[in-house]
């Protein structure tokens, strides 16, 4: 029988030799070198979420106070917790009340739009958008819990919109939105345009494999060591060559339908670009650059041989050594249910990893790593997608003594 809210003991099948922790939900646990606190809305420890399917999470510092709240939104509402830095708690606040079913889906990105000062909120079309890429207007310094943002949209084309990113992808010193048009399996580019309130102009810039699933996931790096920003997602990288021209370079084009992430794990060299099994069953994978071959290739380095619904990876010093680690986790259902996992992965800097398992039974779907509480540690934002529809945080109480 599952019981919500706790954290099970169990073994994983990991490249890395595993640790079985045994862990309490209600209390300070040590998970590997971490120790963390456990929180849930399952118990009360924050306001549940109360938006439906829970299809998408952001971590950013959206009321400028100095420390990062976090956005949890469904398919059609989106709500923003507010961190109260004097309580040490979360206010739920609205962003959208209510769009038609199916409009929103995974994704999202947050940028100060209008040159305001305050970050706003882009999403994209989920299965019944109809293609469109909506802009929310922060409304900071006037926020109300109960009034919903600001919406308007910002572009309409193809059908699906999994993923966006903004950067400066074409080193112009302004900042482009890329996006997927999904099941089209193309990549777009849109520009900010001076009044954001009109619809931005948008081109397509690279065109995917046709048998390579369909697009997803988003990172960004210099890839290309050139001083600008590369794209990279859906198993690709895609290089600004000149003009308004991109050339899209092939990580492994039969993982387009899959989640990334790029960071220097390795210290020194290109970055590598990770891959996780997203929305179906494979490995986690850590592609390295190997300039020797004619042309260059990336080459796979497996570190977890079988992950279950992969819809979360993520990157970052979660130890504080100066080496960076990965978080993955696996979807409760579509997954393996009561089997399913979360670890943290502790780099060493050199492309090893002490892979820990952090539970069992708690589904993951877009999980983020950020510092919630202001400490200067890595924390672990969780949510679930459609089971329990429960928000989790793991609060990183500093090294495990």
């Amino acid at each position: 029988m599952r019981v919500p809210g706790t954290v099970f003991c169990c073994a994983a099948l990991l490249i890395a030799v595993p640790l079985c922790d045994a862990v309490s939900a209600r209390q300070t646990v040590v998970v590997g070198r971490t120790k963390w606190l456990h929180l849930s809305t399952t118990r009360g420890d924050l306001p549940a979420a109360d938006v439906g399917r829970q299809v998408a999470a952001l971590i950013h510092d959206i009321d400028k106070d100095g420390h990062n709240d976090f956005v949890i939104a469904s398919y059609e509402k989106i709500v923003w917790y507010r961190y109260n830095t004097a309580k040490g708690d979360w206010t739920r606040y609205w962003i959208e009340k209510g769009m038609p079913t199916g409009s929103l889906e995974a994704g999202g990105d947050f940028y100060d739009i209008d040159g305001g000062g305050a970050p706003d909120l882009v999403m994209g079309s989920g299965y019944g958008g109809k293609g469109g890429i909506w802009r929310w207007r922060n409304p900071y310094p006037n926020v109300d819990p109960n009034t919903p943002w600001e919406r308007h949209l910002v572009l309409q084309v193809g059908r699906q919109h999994h993923d966006q990113i903004f950067g400066d992808f074409e080193g112009t010193g302004r900042a482009q939105l890329a996006f997927f048009d999904n099941p089209g399996k193309r990549l777009y580019l849109a520009e900010i345009p001076p009044d954001p309130k009109t619809l931005w102009p948008y081109r397509g810039i690279c065109s995917l494999f046709p048998t390579g699933g369909n697009p997803e996931g988003f990172a960004k790096a210099d890839i290309s060591g050139d001083g600008k920003l590369n794209i990279v997602g859906g198993g690709w990288w895609f290089e600004h060559v000149g003009g308004g021209a991109f050339t899209g370079h092939p990580v492994n084009g039969r993982r387009q339908f899959s989640r990334c992430a790029v960071a220097r794990l390795i210290k020194g060299g290109r970055p590598q670009i990770l891959l996780n099994s997203g929305d179906g069953v494979g490995p986690l994978e850590m592609y390295q650059w190997d300039g020797r071959a004619p042309e260059g290739s990336w080459i796979a380095k497996t570190l977890i041989e079988r992950v279950d619904h992969g819809h979360t990876l993520q990157v970052a010093d979660i130890d504080g050594d100066g080496n960076l680690d990965i978080y993955a986790a696996e979807m409760y259902k579509p997954g393996p249910g009561d089997r399913c996992r979360q670890w943290v992965l502790y780099g060493n800097g050199k492309g090893g990893f002490d892979a820990r398992l952090l539970s069992t039974g708690i589904g993951s779907h877009e999980s983020k790593l950020g510092d919630l509480d202001g400490d200067g540690r890595i924390d672990i934002l969780q949510k679930d997608f459609q089971q329990d529809r429960r928000v989790d945080i793991w609060l990183n109480q500093g090294p495990a003594k």
